[in-house]
């Protein structure tokens, strides 16, 4: 208890939250890097349109983007008008995704990983099939760097230091209480050895003769001696 008191008195004063920060790049930000600048289009607003995505329509077409996080998910239409779509993961062509669907939305899930490694990334999105391709947003996670936050130093530490103060006077407290304990239990089993009773002067003890008969037999004769 008091190591634990302690420990959390000393982790209070460097005290840092680290929160996972989730960024959204849009379709039309310069950080995302298509093939050819011509075969792709900004929707336009419009009747059952999804204005902002970028569009392309051309089979072999991509965007890239590179980032650095352990998440992401590309964000795009789907429906109808929706194709195969291969993914390259860091320059391994590992996915292929059809989206394909009767149930047109302009916030459809393209892709989405989570279970990869934080650190540098590239992913590339290609349309496979004489179809279309639009991409909202791509949004990807990386834990935020620590941040110290004063008024909560302050809190948690004195809340540390109150509860370190507390474990050390109750560690005191049964320190004492245990050494009184033992020294209680010591005086019930000690003893004064000028307390004892005196030994007697005077003793008694059987003793036995044994004596040789002239038949050779052996007799035996108690007898008592008092030492006076």
């Amino acid at each position: 208890m008091f190591r634990l008191c302690l420990f959390l008195a000393v982790l209070s004063l460097y005290l840092q939250r680290a929160v996972a920060d989730t960024v959204t790049v849009g379709a039309n930000d310069p950080r995302i890097t298509y093939q050819n600048q011509s075969t792709w289009s900004l929707v336009q607003p419009g009747p059952n349109s999804c204005p902002g995505q970028m569009l392309t329509e051309k089979v072999g077409e991509y965007a890239e983007f590179e980032f650095e996080g352990d998440s992401i998910a590309v964000i795009g239409s789907v429906g109808g008008w929706g194709g195969v779509i291969g993914i390259a993961f860091d320059e391994v062509a590992n996915y292929t995704v059809d989206r394909y669907t009767l149930r047109p939305r302009c916030n459809g899930l393209l892709f989405y990983e989570d279970d990869i490694q934080f650190g540098p990334h590239k992913i590339t999105l290609t349309l496979m099939q004489p179809k279309r391709l639009l991409i909202h947003s791509i949004r990807y996670t990386r834990p935020m760097k620590p941040t110290l936050h004063i008024p909560s130093v302050i809190a948690t530490g004195a809340v540390a230091v109150i509860a370190l103060l507390g474990a050390i006077a109750l560690q005191l407290f049964k320190t004492r209480r245990w050494r009184s304990f033992n020294r209680r239990r010591a005086g019930d089993i000690s003893y004064d050895a000028s307390s004892l009773p005196p030994f007697s002067k005077t003793a008694s003890r059987p003793s036995t003769a044994k004596t040789t008969s002239d038949s050779g037999t052996l007799q035996s004769t108690n007898a008592t001696v008092n030492e006076k």
